[in-house]
């Protein structure tokens, strides 16, 4: 126990009271503890009983579940010309690790054409340089698709495919729009961009 003593002190200390000796000297070690009169016997240590580490936790659950209470209003209302000024979080930030799971890259309009049954969808076959995708956007208001052929859009690679009635999105083109406005205008990299460049 002399051992234990730095690291176990608390136990030390009642095996100490029980022998009636002190672990405090390291020598103590080489006296046998014949003839010698001790106390009461008390365990040192009890074994955990199952039962009650699973109503521990069953516990420590139950209240991690229970909502918050909400702080009692103090009397003194807060003086709000002299308080700091904190800024209001933006709803809906993401961080970089977020953006990038995005696959964004240059794509070439290939063909483009009316979608019969559909009013507001164009249907787009898009060069990515190593293969082509089909791709569903509503952009039918706004642009004639004749137009379209030969240009360059940004779009999502990455995005998982859509199943429609008219057949499978493969991706989505990059547009920009208001929020109170219909009108809608693709996004097109700057010139010497190539189909399949990433866009970071």
């Amino acid at each position: 126990m002399s051992y234990l003593a730095p690291v176990m002190p608390q136990m030390a200390e009642k095996a100490g009271k029980f022998l009636r000796i002190s672990f405090a000297d390291w020598n103590s070690v080489d006296t046998p503890l014949f003839d010698h009169p001790i106390e009461s016997y008390e365990p040192l240590a009890t074994r955990l009983d199952p039962k009650v580490v699973m109503q521990l936790i069953e516990n420590d659950a139950a209240q991690a579940a229970e909502p918050a209470a909400k702080p009692e209003k103090k009397a003194k209302q807060v003086n709000t010309t002299t308080a700091p000024a904190t800024a209001p979080s933006a709803p809906g930030l993401v961080n970089i690790g977020d953006f990038a799971k995005l696959d964004l890259r240059v794509a070439k309009v290939l063909d483009a054409k009316l979608v019969d049954g559909s009013d507001k969808l164009l249907q787009l076959t898009l060069d990515l340089g190593s293969e082509q995708r089909n791709v569903f956007s509503g952009i039918r208001s706004a642009y004639d698709p004749a137009t379209l052929i030969g240009r360059q859009v940004v779009m999502i690679a990455n995005l998982e495919p859509r199943k429609m009635r008219f057949g499978v999105s493969q991706g989505m083109v990059l547009c920009a729009s208001s929020d109170n406005g219909p009108e809608v205008f693709l996004l097109s990299p700057d010139s010497g961009a190539t189909p399949g460049m990433k866009v970071t």
